[in-house]
């Protein structure tokens, strides 16, 4: 052994600047990291503080501490610009713009010198050819700043979901380049195509050329004393303007109507407060106990009511000489119309249509499973997965589903499934995962940002009394916006890890779109990089690390021999803050039939694997007493498991 043994991470370590670029990493929501968005994960690690951790746990104690921060992407001091930036809050002082004088820390991408420096460094420990393990690798942070810094690497998760994230977003935009990209800028396109005859039906027109941002809808029962249909929310805000809904109940038809009112003095009092729900008609006005409420929903007797429409009209803008300028769009707010309830419609289509979807297995029919997380759907009669999504939206992802694998079997048929065309598949299923993600029952109307919040705008399947749903093919939106999210993350994931500059990146991706979808092409189907994103994105010519990706309990890696790891980098579970694989079962059960039509490794289980998880969940030890208790120790003998493998139970 070399006589220097001790590493950096033992001596030293720059806390203070990695707090504040950790922070400043995702302080602005519209240009996060591309690992942040490819795909929704519950806990997502820094990369600047990630690449840190790989770096310093690889070199000497005695390395050069400049070129360690140079190589993050620190070329400044974040902490004095933090004091400067809240003493300016205090007196006023107008910094500028560029406060920090240079980019984000994570956008930096090493150049050959830095790798070289690395490299001579980690000699002096004789780790010439080095191997850090990640056993429980989530979202992927640690392992792809591992690759980006020119390291091989071992990812591992026990969850099919983090690890087909882990896949996509360290191992092939490193292997699959320019081609993959390629091959998704075209099967998007052709999913585009098919899908949007397929959509014709299912949402009606909208007037007057507006587009359609989001239906909301209002869970309903039946008053027990009146008969009346109550639609259920806690207020009725649309905007922070005041925009709101006034509710006008028949006493004779038995059913509100809705009208949009400016002023929040006029809007109509919430119909549900505490699980109680109050009868909004003339005459009755009164209490329907949660009980009840739970009744009807288990006996399968709540509904949903159509209440707004949010949509965008287009402005025409004249330039002083008179000539047609940009076109501005405005958001407005309606009531609805009785043709907008195409409800016969969309139950006729699923009536003709579940059959045959069911015998092929594109319908999750899974049940949901009893859990700490799942409790509350259950508890207002949702049975199985599919329960999660309206009649339209289960319509419309099935839709989706059948159109992914169509695309699928015509390349299978005509010979050109190959790595990169599978690797450009599990993206498409990346961006159908997002359509899910903003379009459940569990996508409500965020008044105060006048947008849709997704899904996991929190980390549990929270009951929610009402819920918007976006129409999915629309120009600019819906599949649109999701596949353009997707193609802008595997643009953007290649350069940082300096496969190819952004430039080239984006040029390989330039859509050449069939004519079906050649105006949205035009229009940006695809996304764009995000600007000044890079602060060095020269292309290395040197050998690329190994990436190894596994799905297994992080205390069962027989593929990794004794004293083949330099490193072992982890950030693990934090005890019972997420249940992962209760909330991944959302993914899941529609992954394992679009991802798992192409590459079906990582998906032979019905569910997700909840009894080998390294989390404290009490549900595990459901009607046993101490159950709280017992949940820790598990957790914390799983992990001593994972950290000591060949230590046996603690």
């Amino acid at each position: 052994m070399p006589p220097q043994t001790r590493r950096l991470i033992e001596s030293w370590l720059p806390i203070g600047a990695l707090g504040e670029e950790s922070v400043r990493e995702r302080r602005s929501m519209t240009s996060l990291p591309p690992t942040y968005y490819l795909h929704v994960w519950w806990a997502r690690r820094p990369l600047v503080a990630s690449r840190a951790a790989v770096m310093a746990s690889l070199l000497p104690a005695s390395a050069d501490r400049d070129k360690f921060m140079h190589m993050l992407g620190i070329h400044g001091d974040p902490v004095a610009t933090r004091a400067r930036i809240d003493r300016a809050q205090r007196t006023g002082e107008d910094l500028g713009l560029d406060v920090y004088g240079y980019k984000r820390a994570f956008g930096y991408v090493p150049n050959e010198d830095d790798r070289l420096w690395l490299e001579t460094a980690m000699a002096s420990l004789g780790l010439e050819d080095a191997v850090v393990l990640d056993p429980t690798a989530g979202g992927g942070s640690i392992p792809f700043e591992t690759a980006r810094v020119g390291v091989a690497v071992l990812a591992n998760d026990l969850n099919p979901v983090a690890a087909t994230i882990l896949r996509q977003a360290v191992t092939v935009p490193i292997a699959g380049g320019a081609a993959v990209g390629t091959a998704f800028k075209q099967l998007a396109a052709r999913f585009v195509g098919l899908a949007t005859p397929k959509f014709r039906n299912v949402y009606p027109p909208e007037p007057d050329a507006n587009v359609v941002e989001g239906y909301l809808w209002a869970r309903t029962i039946t008053c027990p004393h009146c008969d009346g249909l109550i639609p259920l929310s806690p207020n009725w805000r649309l905007a922070p303007d005041g925009t709101g809904v006034r509710l006008r109940p028949n006493s004779t038809t038995k059913r509100c109507t809705f009208d949009i009112v400016t002023k929040a003095s006029e809007h109509s009092e919430g119909t549900v407060s505490d699980g109680d729900a109050l009868c909004p008609y003339p005459g009755c006005g009164r209490v329907v106990d949660g009980a009840q409420i739970k009744q009807q929903a288990q006996a399968g007797q709540m509904g949903e009511q159509l209440y707004a429409v949010v949509f965008k009209r287009r402005i025409e803008t004249r330039t002083k000489a008179g000539k047609r300028g940009k076109d501005k769009w405005e958001r407005g707010y309606r009531a609805p119309q009785p043709q907008d309830d195409n409800s016969a419609q969309v139950a006729a289509a699923l009536a003709e249509k579940l059959p045959e979807w069911l015998a092929l297995d594109v319908v999750p029919t899974e049940e949901l499973p009893a859990g700490l997380k799942t409790t509350e759907p259950l508890r207002y009669g949702t049975r199985a997965w599919r329960d999660l999504f309206s009649p339209r939206q289960l319509l419309g992802h099935c839709i989706a589903v059948e159109t992914f694998r169509e695309l699928v079997d015509e390349e299978r048929a005509a010979g050109r499934l190959d790595d990169a065309t599978r690797a450009a598949a599990v993206y498409l299923s990346f961006s159908l995962d997002k359509m899910l993600n903003y379009n459940s029952r569990m996508s409500v109307w965020m008044s105060i940002r006048e947008v849709i919040a997704n899904t996991f705008n929190r980390h549990d399947f929270a009951f929610c009394w009402s819920h918007a749903e976006m129409a999915v093919c629309v120009e600019g939106a819906g599949y649109d916006w999701a596949i353009a999210q997707t193609g802008k993350c595997i643009r953007e994931l290649a350069a940082l890890a300096g496969v190819e500059p952004p430039s080239l990146a984006a040029a390989s991706l330039a859509p050449a779109a069939p004519a079906t979808s050649a105006k949205r092409a035009q229009q940006g189907l695809f996304g764009t990089p995000q600007p000044g994103l890079f602060d060095s994105a020269a292309p290395t010519t040197r050998a690329r690390p190994p990436v190894t990706v596994t799905c297994r309990s992080g205390d069962d890696l027989p593929h990794i021999g004794d004293a083949s790891v330099d490193a072992v980098v982890m950030d693990p579970q934090y005890y019972d803050n997420v249940m992962y694989a209760e909330l991944s079962d959302f993914f899941y059960v529609w992954l394992k039939r679009t991802a798992g039509y192409v590459s079906p490794e990582f998906f032979t289980r019905r569910l997700t694997d909840k009894d080998n998880e390294a989390v404290a969940n009490p549900a595990k030890f459901a009607g046993q007493r101490g159950a709280k208790a017992l949940a820790g120790k598990d957790y914390q003998e799983r992990m001593a498991r994972i950290i000591f493998p060949n230590a046996g139970a603690c």
